[in-house]
């Protein structure tokens, strides 16, 4: 049977002409393909993906490196080094891939990833390639502060509403953001202006779809007052008129400003973001107007899997709030009351300290390290340079161990009261009927602890009730 080879291209941003395009990459590697009398196996792409950046997910490498670590493929081929990798720690996980006698080839030769030789060969060029990376991104970042100290504007792809040299107005955009501000002010839905932008075939820049995050991010873009921002300080103007006035951009950023970061849960909705969809998305509350209201006279209102223009839930998910709310009550106070939850408890809480003790220990003396730097800076026996470099991974492990220990405190304390643990049904009946809304809601927490509440679809059959088996308890796969 023929070899058979894989290809994987790349391109670190769309649309730049100083990059070989992925489908020249394809056909170059296609006739290397066919100089090995092999045959083509997946062709893998990932089009404005950085590989000198970790944070950057790549979906076609992983799938790439998935079929050469399971055997799928003999290989792989590429047109250049650089265009797989630009880190040498992804590298390593191609010659460990490569042990059982894997093809790698680029344009220019072949790398024998089962001798010394080559694994050198094959480790150098991602250490250029790494170097190269390195130094352009020291090259930018000197050049963006030189131009903005100039007044003169940074960016790395067309901004929207602009022409590449990121001045000049393209007014047909323009007038599209100018409409999208007015909508805002106006107090039209965020959601709404995306699925209508969607809709009407309008693309960003770079030609993808809007989500309600690149909207925010356009809207609140200091470009479009003709203001020139670097570090987050105004340092220069654009010349010309600006898109926007600045009577409307001052309006703009007041609102915003205005507005708190996400929604307190209402005490109506108890549930609200408690309970998931069989999707897996939370469940939130609205009111019901136009149907018929509970029997006191209250408007009907119900918990739903809300469908949003991104990343939102199915829609087809709805259950009574009322009923909910009092099933999930006796269900917490059941769990509460079982002694074999009290001992759980204990022991979840034991465990909780476990895991606080050592970073408590590394949180102290992370900080006391950053003291004495500080002290040894104000007293001048260091320079801020080597300060910087000394703070910059301290500052980060600080906020690594504050960001762990407030998720372990976000876990209800379990109480270690005795009686309080040893309560009957009634007393936890009482604690509940007398607890505020978000003492409630913790209780549920405690209750539930690594588990969640799941609600299945309604079988309809004659007239609607409320079914009690469509409250499921589960494992949470996200909770560790």
């Amino acid at each position: 049977m023929a070899l058979t080879l894989d290809i994987y291209a790349r391109v670190s941003r769309l649309g730049d002409d100083r990059q070989r395009s992925t489908a020249g990459q394809v056909e170059d590697c296609k006739g290397r393909i066919e100089e090995r009398r092999a045959q083509v196996g997946d062709v893998h792409i990932d089009s404005g993906r950085s590989a000198w950046n970790p944070r950057v997910k790549r979906p076609d490498w992983e799938r790439l490196m998935s079929r050469l670590e399971a055997g799928a493929t003999g290989g792989v081929v590429v047109f250049d080094m650089a265009r797989f990798s630009r880190r040498p720690i992804e590298g390593e996980r191609l010659i460990l891939a490569a042990e059982r006698g894997l093809v790698v080839l680029d344009s220019e030769g072949e790398y024998d990833l089962t001798t010394a030789n080559g694994r050198k060969t094959f480790r150098d060029q991602l250490n250029a390639a790494a170097y190269e990376s390195d130094r352009l991104s020291t090259r930018v970042k000197r050049g963006k502060r030189v131009k903005a100290t100039r007044g003169e504007p940074n960016h790395s792809w067309r901004p929207f509403g602009f022409e590449p040299d990121g001045v000049t107005i393209r007014e047909s955009e323009a007038i599209v953001l100018r409409e999208m501000v007015a909508r805002v002010l106006a107090g039209e839905n965020q959601d709404h202006i995306v699925v209508d932008l969607n809709q009407r075939g309008i693309t960003t820049s770079t030609g993808g779809q809007w989500s309600r995050e690149s909207l925010k991010q356009l809207l609140l873009r200091s470009r479009n007052a003709g203001q020139i921002v670097h570090n987050g300080v105004v340092v220069g103007h654009l010349p010309g008129e600006s898109i926007l006035d600045d009577g409307t951009w001052e309006r703009l950023n007041t609102l915003f400003a205005s507005r708190r970061r996400g929604r307190p849960i209402s005490d109506v909705y108890l549930c609200s973001g408690l309970v998931y969809c069989k999707c897996g998305h939370q469940l939130t509350g609205r009111p019901r107007s136009g149907h018929k209201p509970y029997p006191d006279g209250e408007v009907r209102r119900q918990y739903w899997c809300q469908p949003r223009a991104v990343h939102g839930g199915c829609g087809r998910i709805t259950i009574d709030q009322r009923e909910l709310d009092r099933h999930v009550g006796a269900l917490v106070v059941r769990i509460l009351s079982d002694p074999r939850h009290a001992e759980a408890l204990e022991a979840a809480a034991k465990t909780t300290e476990d895991k606080r003790r050592p970073l408590l220990s590394e949180l102290s003396e992370c900080e006391h390290l950053a003291e004495e730097l500080s002290s040894r800076l104000g007293r001048r026996e260091i320079t801020l340079k080597r300060y910087d470099v000394a703070m910059a991974p301290l500052d980060k492990r600080i906020a690594e161990l504050r960001a762990e220990l407030a998720e372990l405190d976000s876990v209800p304390a379990v109480l270690a009261d005795p009686a309080v643990a040893a309560a009957s049904r009634e007393e936890w009946t009482a604690r509940w009927n007398a607890a505020t809304v978000t003492e409630r809601r913790n209780l549920i927490r405690q209750a539930l602890r690594n588990r969640r509440i799941m609600i299945a679809p309604a079988v309809r059959s004659g007239r609607p009730k409320f079914d009690p088996k469509r409250i499921i308890i589960e494992e949470d796969r996200h909770a560790e």
